[in-house]
């Protein structure tokens, strides 16, 4: 199982290797996740909405949570056999009406009050209940605080939905939702907005940010911390990278709502990923900016 999670881990790096998500609280590198950090959490109602709104990427997520015991019964979120287990969901909360998309009907209600949050994942646990639709960040802390890390497989859901009212809150920084967030990548959750293909038709009227030297400052490091894995760093192509072209060159010929579709939407047919969900169109603005400042020579290359 945990050679699975690195396999996991290593087929999803260029999506999620270290994105800048769209609250910000991950702008700059980090230590390497903790899960030792979100120990007692649970045990701790007041402290869970902050940390679980400040988890990258996954705030409009659902998953549906299924044991091992049931994997090969259920090895898609959409297998016929979803459809006749016990499905647990959280009343007042959009995993209602994921489950009503599903067509599921055998469903158990379970109050979401703090205290009591990661009552469905203990259910799945003690093999009371036989899965679970349920927020990812919530899905994520209650995998780590009840160790069942490598014991559910976990499948993103329906299209994006808003995270639970009694759970939203202003996010603060802290190491447990970095070591979620890192769990959700290691099950290989994708973020729900790549459940969604954006429709170019949408973007044809998104007009190209006046460009500001500032600016362009400011998606220097969103670029090399989000792009450079592929592209390399400072926009310079590294001819032996997964996608040696150069930026300074190809952004030319690119249209604002041409850039901002293939970022938001990937280009499948060259092995790129969307990265919907994990950047905002705000932080493409900047990076856009940031491309063109190194096209015209007016940002070098920190490293020249």
């Amino acid at each position: 199982m945990r050679m699975k999670r690195l396999g996991i881990l290593a087929l999803t790096a260029a999506m999620v290797q270290a994105a800048a998500d769209a609250n910000g609280v991950r702008a700059q590198a980090q230590p390497a996740p903790d899960p030792a950090t979100c120990k007692g959490l649970l045990s701790n109602p007041d402290r869970i909405p902050p940390v679980l709104s400040g988890v990258p990427k996954y705030a409009s997520t659902y998953v549906l949570v299924i044991p091992q015991r049931l994997a090969d019964t259920v090895p898609a979120a959409d297998a016929p056999a979803v459809k006749e287990i016990e499905v647990g969901v959280q009343s007042g909360t959009p995993a209602v009406d994921v489950a009503g998309a599903l067509g599921l009907t055998k469903i158990r209600e379970y109050g979401l009050d703090l205290p009591t949050a990661g009552l469905p994942l203990q259910d799945i646990a003690d093999e009371k209940l036989d899965a679970a639709i349920i927020w990812a960040p919530l899905a994520g802390l209650a995998i780590i605080e009840l160790g069942l890390e490598g014991a559910v497989t976990l499948f993103t859901v329906d299209r994006p939905r808003d995270a639970p009212a009694v759970l939203h809150a202003e996010a603060v920084a802290h190491p447990c939702a970095l070591a979620i967030a890192d769990e959700l990548d290691a099950s290989g959750v994708l973020p729900g907005e790549l459940l969604v293909p954006i429709d170019i038709r949408t973007l044809l009227m998104r007009q190209a940010p006046k460009f500001s030297l500032d600016a362009a400052r400011n998606g220097q490091p969103l670029f090399n911390e989000t792009c450079s894995t592929c592209h390399g760093p400072n926009a310079v192509a590294d001819p032996q990278g997964l996608a040696p072209v150069d930026l300074r060159t190809s952004v030319r010929r690119f249209t604002y709502p041409g850039f901002l579709y293939i970022i938001l939407n990937g280009r499948p047919e060259k092995s790129m990923p969307p990265l919907r969900g994990t950047v905002t169109e705000e932080q493409v603005a900047l990076i856009y900016q940031y491309l063109k400042a190194r096209s015209n020579s007016l940002l070098p290359d920190r490293s020249e």
